[in-house]
């Protein structure tokens, strides 16, 4: 999960999955309240009716009453005191306010129910298996029955009266107005009621019931009665709005860290442009932006390394540069203060030593800068160890002296590496140990225990370095000791070359003693590696 697109994308995935959970839940709750509200509101006027009428019966009256509006409704109506049915706040503070309570029992798909009466602590209890035709046939009766009482002329404003107590509305209309067909008609003139269904394919579908009324030219009509809608406009459009708010958030709480390790990334690549070599990106992880953060890091850490060895490297210079330059000075005097052939030939002798001493101190400088600029790539290759020793040897004859130079090792092992390099690596250690050998020095190349790696090793019968100075000789300019160092020749850059060209090719480089008690130079080098490979630092 290294990816920034994996895990915005894997976020937002997770988000989207749990965002999608809570919708559903939460519109499933809503429908459930916005379904228990449907049905109490389009059944309160049908029980305010039967409330009504309730309270008008007293004695015998009531229980014929009962049986009578129980065969119209096709359910059965009791009356129960407040104490038996152990109603909960919600519903007794719905009871109070005259609405009608719905209680559903999942369990046998049944709904039961109250209306309290006013007046009184009496509730009118029903149960029922669903709100259906029968009672709405039973509602028209109910208010057909009100609007017989009253004079024609009267009826209009009556049904006014009950509209507010319905979740419908409630109106009169000439015989003719009401749009029906014939054989809607004719079920009219037979004194029956029309039920009238729109478009049952539409969301927005309709009922209407048509009720005639006795000896009057008008028509009771309910409706229109919209169906219950789980996904109205309006819910709909409030829940998306909330989906793109947590899909926001969500979003944001993703990016929100990222973009805070790029604001420290940024401030550190700022710092290091106005000059701060110290900047550091304090950015962790294992992404990309953490790899950016870990190159920066090297980067700097880098440049501070180049800039320092360049500093000491321009202090050495200047030093080592400042005696030949005065002996070539001092030459120049004495050639001119020369009289003779002979003089002047010796004095110009000296110069040119001094002058090819003065090119080789350069020629050293150069290659340690050119080294310095960074990892180059390396064309690996097999390279037989013991063939490049025993080439060096016959190049160092004209200068070894009276020095014995010895090889030893097997002839077929072969190291994976650069042939100019590794020639170089040994050049410099030969070099160095003719310097300081009394009479010997011995080249070994030998297979590491495990078979993986490849050691090299230069021994020499000389005095030997101290260990707490072995691993400053690596140090370019190193000076172990002024005075043997100037007799022997050298300027300090040679084991530093070393040191550079092994780590190039993953290896490492150490001092130790010699079994004659001179110094033992040990490379350790990786028998193969992976061709046309750059080596990081």
């Amino acid at each position: 999960m290294n990816s920034i697109f994996v895990r915005i994308y894997g976020g937002i995935l997770v988000a989207l999955l749990i965002i999608g959970a809570a919708t559903y839940v939460g519109v499933d709750l809503i429908n459930q309240y916005r379904a228990d509200q449907y049905r109490e509101r389009m059944a309160e006027g049908t029980f305010f009716l039967l409330g009504e009428g309730l309270r008008e019966q007293s004695g015998a009256d009531r229980a014929e009453w009962l049986r009578e509006m129980s065969r119209r409704l096709g359910a059965s109506l009791r009356i129960h005191p407040g104490a038996d049915l152990s109603l909960t706040y919600r519903e007794r503070l719905h009871l109070d306010e005259g609405r009608v309570v719905i209680r559903e029992h999942r369990e046998s798909e049944r709904i039961t129910v109250l209306y309290h009466v006013p007046g009184g602590d009496d509730y009118l209890v029903t149960s029922l298996e669903r709100l259906s035709e029968q009672q709405a046939r039973a509602t028209a009766g109910l208010i057909l029955d009100r609007l017989k009482v009253v004079a024609p002329e009267q009826r209009a404003q009556s049904l006014a009266r009950l509209v507010p107590y319905f979740g419908f509305p409630l109106s009169l209309a000439e015989w003719g107005e009401v749009g029906l067909d014939e054989e809607q008609y004719q079920r009219l003139d037979r004194n029956e009621m029309v039920l009238l269904l729109t478009d049952s394919t539409r969301r927005d579908a309709t009922l209407y019931l048509y009720v005639p009324i006795p000896r009057d030219h008008r028509v009771l009509v309910l409706g229109p009665m919209t169906l219950f809608d789980p996904f109205p406009w309006e819910l709909l459009v409030v829940a998306s709005l909330l989906a793109l708010c947590m899909v926001a958030l969500s979003t944001y709480l993703q990016v929100r860290p990222l973009q805070t390790r790029l604001r420290h990334l940024e401030r550190a690549v700022k710092r290091l442009g106005g000059g701060d070599l110290t900047a550091h990106a304090d950015v962790r992880g294992s992404d990309s932006i953490g790899q950016l953060a870990a190159t920066f890091n090297g980067m700097t850490a880098h440049i501070r390394r180049l800039i320092h060895a360049q500093r000491e490297m321009t202090r050495a210079v200047s030093h080592e540069l400042r005696t030949p330059v005065a002996r070539l000075r001092f030459g120049l005097e004495m050639l001119a203060d020369s009289e003779s052939a002979e003089a002047r030939r010796e004095r110009l002798d000296a110069l040119d030593r001094d002058i090819d001493q003065l090119d080789q101190l350069i020629d050293e400088i150069l290659t340690y800068a050119r080294l310095e600029q960074g990892t180059p790539t390396i064309d690996f290759q097999p390279v037989y160890l013991v063939e490049v020793c025993e080439q060096l040897r016959g190049e160092l004859d004209t200068i070894r002296g009276d020095i014995v130079i010895e090889v030893a090792g097997d002839r077929t092992l072969a190291v994976d590496g650069d042939p100019r390099y590794l020639h170089r690596i040994l050049q410099n250690l030969v070099t160095n140990a003719l310097r300081y050998a009394r009479a010997r020095i011995l080249m070994t190349i030998r297979l590491e225990e495990g078979g993986e790696r490849v050691v090299v090793e230069v021994d020499d019968d000389g005095s030997g370095i101290p260990e707490h100075q072995r691993e400053r000789v690596f140090k370019p300019f190193a000076r172990l000791d002024q005075s043997r160092h100037r007799a022997s020749g050298g300027y300090g850059l040679g084991l530093s070359i070393v040191k550079r060209i092994v780590d190039w090719h993953g290896g490492e480089v150490r001092v130790l003693e010699s079994d004659w008690g001179g110094a033992r130079f040990q490379v350790i080098l990786p028998r193969e590696q992976q061709r046309q490979h750059v080596l990081g630092r």
